[in-house]
């Protein structure tokens, strides 16, 4: 494996240096080139945390993964920097359940620059994802290009907090929204014990097949574009494209898209570059087939 090599396929060209500036130019253009994504799951390709095998999805085959794929690679790529960075769990908070997800549902990193740590993840499967490194420091809030974040200690854990924002242009009206008052929601919690990567393959091996997870049933990427300025998703046949601006987020919608567009857009946008196109159409009018059953 080769550090060079996988900044080239970042896209850093940067002075390395152990530094929060280094850090969070690092990170930034990790979720610039490098899409979160599970197409793996819809071309039985068995996930495999190991780097060796991570490092050469991500950098010889140009492809994304999802989190214990990125932020595993990326804790070796810092390691081999000179950082001091460890793999933490964290739980995604479910709204509608008012739960959170039990341990190892989502691997994080965390970096010690001194006597500092920050909160640091370039595989965060969801549009609200932070752009840059966030200092654990007690309801210090962060202004990013998705919006403020801060981290809300509660006993062993830190919460991840997110201020709510307003939507126009959602492909289901129902969630447009104008915020009227001040809104923290939970995006996950997690805490500070190191981990080893290989502690994550259970749940990894458990979200390749659930049907009762989101991602073992249709096909996802997402990526930032614009310095975090634009998050860009496909989800099943659906493209979006969500701008953030001044506490609003709005979004532009593409649905119904056949396989050669979807394709095109996984080439185009996500840097993903197949030997055999995927069928998503194909997938979804299946998925649907099953729900109508159901």
């Amino acid at each position: 494996m080769d550090v060079t090599r996988y900044l080239t396929r970042i896209g850093f060209s940067g002075s390395v240096e152990v530094s929060l500036k280094c850090l969070a130019e690092l990170q930034a253009c990790h979720l610039l080139a490098v899409p979160f994504e599970n197409l793996d799951v819809f071309r039985k390709r068995k996930k495999v945390l190991e780097v060796e095998v991570l490092y050469e999805r991500t950098v010889d085959e140009r492809r994304g993964g999802w989190c214990c794929e990125l932020n595993g690679l990326f804790a070796w790529l810092l390691e081999e920097l000179g950082f001091s960075v460890r793999i933490v769990s964290a739980s995604y908070f479910n709204p509608e359940k008012k739960e959170f997800n039990g341990m190892f549902d989502h691997a994080a990193l965390v970096v010690s620059l001194g006597e500092q740590e920050y909160l640091t993840d370039v595989g965060w499967g969801n549009v609200n994802a932070h752009y840059m490194p966030i200092r654990l420091s007690e309801d210090s809030v962060h202004k990013q290009p998705g919006g403020l974040y801060k981290l809300v200690r509660s006993g062993s854990y830190w919460h991840l907090m997110h201020r709510m924002r307003d939507i126009v242009g959602h492909h289901r009206e129902e969630l447009n929204r104008v915020m009227n008052e001040e809104t923290w929601h939970v995006v996950h919690r997690f805490d500070t014990q190191a981990r080893e990567l290989e502690e994550f393959q259970e749940r990894c091996d458990q979200y390749q097949t659930d049907p009762e997870v989101m991602l073992s049933v249709i096909p996802i990427c997402i990526i930032k574009e614009e310095e975090g300025q634009v998050v860009s998703t496909l989800t099943g046949r659906r493209f979006t494209t969500i701008r953030f601006k001044e506490n609003i987020d709005v979004r532009t919608n593409e649905t119904e898209l056949n396989d050669e567009e979807i394709n095109k857009k996984l080439e185009d946008v996500f840097g993903i570059k197949l030997e055999k196109p995927m069928e998503i159409e194909e997938i979804m009018a299946n998925l649907k087939t099953e729900e109508n059953q159901n």
